[in-house]
Formats: structure tokens, sequence, C-alpha cells
């Protein structure tokens, strides 16, 4: 048997997927044309015409092979318009036993597969599928049903069960039944199947019973009918909606066919003719609806034409006698015009229908019935109340506009004119009027206004205008515009009120210059607080140099008093030698006392020396902020070394606790300054005059990336109604006493933008305070210095 070449082309003619035989004699890429792909073939002839064929659904022969077949392409539509082609031929074309376009189970299901093969190859261009009549195993399927179900072939035949692809798996149990009741064939079963994506597909089956590689089994023949499907229900919605339309229709409507026979109506055409409900039905004649109108009370005797026309008898011939007025001045006409024609026709208890008939292109018409009683009245009202709107618009505390589209004629309203200070004798309603009058930088929005009102982008607007009163000043009228529609439904009429606002413009403006002074004054303070946190900042780095000159004072005075007394002592040792007078007990009291003097003054001025060097690190990082890797507990010692001062002055202790070689990749100058401010907010804040504590500062590692710092005092601590205040800027308890209100708010700051870290608040009044910061070991790169 020769194997068949299996190709898949989309609505545009490119191709998507061929198997080994189908390249093998026609060649081919994913996305080369089908007319191409004929063209280049040498047993191809006219290949556009070729292509055509094969669209339109014919077979098309292509010359024979070299091997003895006749090749012959065979068309199938696939889903979403593509096509789907299959390369048969009677000779043998050269491609591997396995290209066949099945897969079946040889080895599995018997040595009669080839028969089997042979059968389901009669319909190869549409998906086929064998299953096991027991239990539904999948024993073959061909490529197109594997495209049909997104599945590959070799995931199915013998891994599935047919089960698995209805929506319902009791749709299979009833296919089987039909098979039986069939004799062992069945067509045209309708199903709904599913894919293995979850998408499903409305599906019309052909089914055989037939023996397979020795086992009962089904060979399936499926036909995708989703789109038709979906059509019938698009179509079946679409008239159920269009009788709910029809019936919820204050109109009554009838439709009439080509051969005047009543194929559509409503419940209300009944009522407004005065029919009965029971009087119309599918295919009533036109000129029986006439007689049983003309029979009834709704319109009075004669009222209807023609008065009486057998079923029978052409309507195209009724009635010539009567006139085209006579004919449109009943309910039901003699004969529909062939083109749109409306009237109106009073009842006999006073209402007013107003009729339409238009025509269907095929042949027939559509006659519409409207109460315009209400309408008729209306306009009778308005006509009777128009003198009585004049004198209301002349009363009215706005100003009225009338652009008549029509003439061009303008309209402005006696309260327009006195709003710009001119009196009735001064009014000139033209358009150059008020063009002059409008200020010109206003003029072109006004006239863009217009024209979208004119050309329908908007039904109505609503805007500032600005016009130059009588005295010179200005006056802003707010304007509202709307469109106005005639009988017919065209645009023949703009109309608009406008309100003086010109005390509301200038009010506005005054809010408006007092934001921006406002904001201008927020500025300012912003500023000032800049100045204030830098102020604040330099103000602890004097402190530090205070410190400084503090704790160096000492060693470098023992220092200088160890070098007055060498100098001393070396002055008079020369002097005793220059007289011849020096002794040897007396040298040698100077050289004992030489060498402490030294011992003594190199070990202060190392002292100084390092103080100098730790100081100077700590002041480098505040003034430049600078990020380097520091020791935690190291940079720890160093502050609190700076600030020993103020705490001795104050009496207070001091404990550390944070384990060495912590190290930090970061901002030291940005910790000096918390450390720094957190420990004079709590000289400054934290105890009574005369009260001495103990500061702790203890730190942690935190998992491998985050470091905890603890920071606290036993002082008099904080009221909890105040701890949402104490990072916020300028806010302090020690207005009077030197506190600044921005200790907390920069150590805030600095934690949170420079740190990247946060910092929480525990205190209670008489149970002192703690400050908890959470932070990067290594500081991330991208933060610029705060």
């Amino acid at each position: 048997m020769a194997a068949a070449g299996l190709a898949r082309f989309d609505a545009d003619g490119h191709l998507i997927w061929a198997n080994a035989v189908f390249r093998a004699s026609l060649g081919g890429c994913p996305g080369d044309r089908l007319d191409a792909l004929l063209a280049a073939h040498p047993a191809c002839g006219d290949a556009a015409s070729a292509a055509d064929r094969l669209r339109a659904g014919r077979p098309v022969a292509l010359a024979a092979s070299p091997g003895g077949g006749r090749p012959t392409l065979i068309p199938a539509e696939g889903e979403g318009g593509e096509l789907v082609l299959t390369l048969a031929d009677d000779g043998a074309l050269a491609v591997p036993p396995d290209e066949t376009g099945f897969i079946g189970l040889e080895d599995l299901l018997g040595d009669r597969a080839g028969e089997a093969e042979r059968a389901i190859m009669q319909a190869i261009a549409v998906p086929l599928v064998v299953t096991r009549l027991s239990d539904g195993l999948v024993m073959a399927v061909n490529q197109p049903a594997g495209l049909l179900f997104g599945v590959p072939l070799d995931a199915v035949v013998g891994r599935s069960f047919a089960s698995d692809y209805y929506t319902d798996p009791a749709e299979r149990e009833r296919l089987l039944t039909a098979l039986r009741d069939g004799a062992g064939s069945v067509d045209g079963f309708e199903t709904r199947l599913c894919r293995p994506d979850g998408s499903d597909l409305w599906a019309m089956v052909s089914a055989r019973r037939f023996r397979f590689r020795g086992e009962s089994a089904m060979l399936a023949c499926i036909s995708d009918i989703s789109a038709r499907k979906r059509t019938e229900q698009a179509l079946e919605a679409q008239w159920d909606q269009t009788r709910a339309v029809l019936n919820g229709l204050g109109q009554g409507v009838m439709a009439f066919d080509r051969a005047l026979r009543l194929v559509a109506w409503n419940g209300r055409v009944t009522e407004l003719l005065g029919l009965e409900p029971e009087a119309l039905g599918y295919h009533t004649p036109y000129a029986a609806i006439a007689r049983r109108v003309a029979q009834g009370l709704a319109f009075g005797p004669g009222s209807v034409c023609p008065a009486a026309v057998p079923d029978d008898q052409p309507m195209e011939g009724a009635g010539a006698g009567a006139g085209a007025s006579a004919a449109l001045g009943v309910p039901l006409p003699v004969r529909p015009a062939p083109d749109d024609r409306a009237w109106e026709c009073t009842r006999s208890d006073g209402q007013v229908l107003e009729f339409l008939i238009r025509p269907l292109p095929d042949g027939g018409f559509v006659v519409t019935y409207t109460d315009v009683t209400e309408r008729r009245n209306a306009e009778r009202e308005i006509i009777a109340s128009r003198e009585l709107f004049e004198l209301a618009i002349r009363a009215a505390r706005e100003g009225i506009s009338q652009w008549d589209l029509r003439t061009g004629q303008l309209w402005l309203s006696p309260y327009w004119w006195g709003m710009l200070g001119y009196g009735e004798s001064e009014m000139v309603n033209t358009a150059a009027r008020w063009t002059e009058l409008i200020l010109p930088e206003d003029r072109e929005l006004s006239m863009h206004m217009a024209r979208d009102l004119v050309n329908g982008v908007v039904n109505e607007c609503q805007f500032v205008q600005r016009f130059r009163h009588k005295r010179g000043t200005v006056v802003h009228m707010l304007t509202r515009a709307i469109r106005v529609l005639g009988p017919d439904g065209a645009l023949f009429r703009i109309v608009g009120s406008h309100t003086d606002v010109s005390d509301r413009v200038h009010a506005e403006e005054r809010v408006h210059a007092a934001r921006e002074e406002a904001e201008r004054a927020l500025r300012d303070l912003k500023e000032a607080q800049a100045h204030l946190i830098q102020s604040e900042k330099m103000a602890a780095l004097g402190s530090l140099v205070a410190g400084v000159a503090h704790e160096i004072n000492t060693p470098i005075g023992i220092a200088l008093t160890g070098a007055s007394l060498v100098a001393e002592r070396t002055r008079l040792i020369r002097r005793d030698f220059e007289a011849g007078t020096l002794r040897r007990p007396d040298f040698a009291d100077f050289l004992e006392m030489a060498g402490e003097a030294a011992q003594l003054m190199l070990l202060n001025i190392d002292r100084a020396a390092q103080l100098i060097q730790s100081f100077k690190q700590i002041a480098v990082d505040q003034a430049s902020e600078e990020r380097r890797v520091f020791d935690l507990r190291d940079y720890i010692d160093e502050v609190l070394r700076s600030l020993g001062v103020r705490i001795k002055r104050a009496a207070h202790g001091v404990e550390v606790d944070c384990p060495a070689d912590l190290l930090i990749d970061g901002y030291p100058g940005a910790l000096s300054q918390v450390l720094t401010n957190l420990v004079m907010n709590s000289i400054i804040h934290g105890y009574a005059p005369g009260q001495h504590g103990l500061l702790r500062v203890s730190a942690r590692g935190v998992g491998a990336d985050e470091v905890e710092l603890i920071y606290a005092d036993d002082g008099r601590g904080i009221p909890a109604e105040l701890h949402g205040k104490v990072f916020e800027p300028f806010f302090t308890t020690s207005r009077g006493t030197g506190g600044s209100g921005l200790g907390l708010n920069i150590v805030y700051n600095i934690v949170t933008r420079k740190l990247r870290g946060r910092i929480a608040l525990d205190s209670a009044p008489g149970r002192g305070t703690a400050f908890t910061l959470r932070f990067p070991r290594v500081a991330p790169a991208d933060r610029a210095p705060a």
C-alpha cells in the first residue's frame, strides 16, 4: 500500500505542517505558499489554477510520477479556514515504511493492522479514529484527527481511551447504542467532544463497526461542526431577542412578505387597530386583515381601503380608482407604496396614530403604528405657550442665545446684553457684533466648540467665555450650549445659556494666589528645616571637637610637664658641668629622671596620637559621609569615646554588648550621627537634673544580611501619647532648655534613607527608653548618600 502525504495550510495559503511523504513529493518548509509549491513541481501545470481548484474543494491530479503512479491532491476544509491536503499515489513513493500517516499497535493488536489501515486510508483527508469496542482504547488515528484534537499521535494510540474525549462520557454509550441499532453503522451522530487543553467542539460522527487486527473495533469519521452550531445558536438567540424586542415595543408592528402574507407582528398592533389577538396568524393575507379592521369600530365605517378584496385577487389591481391621498389617509392602504411613506390617521376615540411603511429587499414591507396623541397635544401646548416662553426668557436671570443654522441668524436675549451693560436699544444681534465683544484669545475656543456641536462631536458643552463690558471691564460668562434637532432629526439650532461668574472667577484667582503663597511658604519652611538639620549636624561635630580637646588635654599636659622637667634638670646639669662641680651621684639622678620622664612622655604622646586618630576618623566620617568597611564594635567604642566628656559630666555609666569582628559595609558617619543624637537625647531629655543612669548599646547579626542595634537608657521614659510624634521635625519637650526638636528626626531620616533600615521605639514613663534599629550589613550600592 502506498503511503499518503499530508499537509496543512492556513487561511492565507501558507504551509503550517507537512509529513515526510508530502515533503518528498512537493517539498516545502513552514511558511511557504501553496501556489509556490505547485509552481515548483515539474509535474504540475498551471499552479495558480490548481491552487484555486484546491481551495474550492476540488481534487487536482498531477502528472504521472517516474514510478508509474499518478499522484492526486485531495483537499479538505480544516478548522478556522485552514486547508488540509492529502497526496495520494497509486504507485510507490520512496518513503520510509513508518511514514504512513498512521500510528498503529501491530505488536499489541495482532497482525491484521494492514487491513484496518487500508480501510482508514480510504478517507485519509478527514479525521479518523479507531477505538476498541470493549473498552474504548484508541487503536489508531490519522494526522487530521491529531490536528483536530491538538495532540501528538504517539501520545494517543494505546495510551488513552475514547471516554477521555467526550464532554459527557455517557455520549459514547449513546453512540454505541446507535451503532448497534444501525446494524454496525451510524451517520450524522452529533455530540460534544473535548480536547486535552480543556476546549470543546461540536462534532458530527459517522461510525462503522469492523474487525481491526483481530478485535472488534469502531472506525469513526469526525467532522467539526462547531462553527455551524455557533451559527445556529446565534440565530436562535437572535430570533428570541427579536420576538422579545417586538413584544416590548410601544409601537405596533406588522411585516408582510412579497405575497402580502403576514410573517411577523406584535401584540401592540392588535390594540391600536382594534383587533382580537386571534385575528392575526402566520401567513394571514393582507386583504383579510384589511376587512377585519373595516369591520371594527376603531376607525369608523369606510375608513379602510379596499372595502372588500377577495383573498385570491391580486393586490396590484385593487383600488385602482382610489387616489393616492385616499390610499394614505387610512390605517391600511389599498397597496403599500414602493418607497417609504408616513401618514397619520385619527381613531374614532380621538387617538392619533402615525403610520410608517418601509419596503423590504425581498419585495415585502413593514408597517409600524405609533400612538402620537401625546406628542401632538404637546406640540399644540408648545405653540400655545410660545409667547409665555418668550416672556420667561426675558425674565430669566441668565442670558439666552440662539443660533439658527438654517438662516445663520444669531439672537441674544436682553439679559445677555444687560450683563455687558447694554440696553435694549443698543442690542445688535449679529455675529459680527458678538465677535467684537468677545476677547480675541477666547474667540478661537468658542468657534472650535461651536464646530464640534455642529459636526456632532459633542451633544452639549460647557466652558467660560470672556467679554468686554461697556465700561471696559472683563465679564466672565459660564456658557452651556446644546444641539437642538428638528422633526426630521437634523440639527437646525444651537441654544445656549450664559451666567455671569465673574465674582466666582475672581474668588478662584484669589484662592489660587493664596495657595501659591502657601506653597512658597512651605518651600521656605523645608529650606529652613534643611538648614537647621545641617546646623544640628555641625553642632554635633563641634561637640566632637570639644570632646577631642578635653580628652587629649591630659596626655598632652603630662607630656608638657615631663618635657619642662627634663629641660630644667638639663639646664642645671649643664651649669654644674661647665662649672666643673658636676658630681657622679647628681648625674646618675639626672639620667634616672630623664629616662622616667621620656617613658612618661612617650606613653602620653602615644595616647594623644591614638585619640586624635580615632576622633579624626569619626570627624571625617561625619563630614564626608563616605562608604567603607568598618568593625561595628570598634566604631561604637570610638563614638562613645568622643562623647566621653558629655557622658562623664552627666555621670552616666556606659555598657556595650557587641561581638567582635562584626563587619559593616556602609556609611560609618551616618551611624556615628545616629549614636551621637541618641546619646545626647538621653543626656538632655532622659534624666532629671542630678540623676545618674546607665546607657546601653547592644548589637548582633540577624541572619546573614541584617544587623540589629539596640540603644537604651533607664531614664524617665516617654509617654505613650507622644510615641507618634517623637520622630516629627521640630517636636521637643525641652524647647526652653536647648532642645531643637531635630535630633530624633535626623535619626529617623538617616536610618530609613541612608542606612535603608527601620527604627522602632519602646518606652513608658519610669521604664526608660529603647530604640531598635534594623539595617543591612551591606548598604545598597544604588542608594545615593542622604
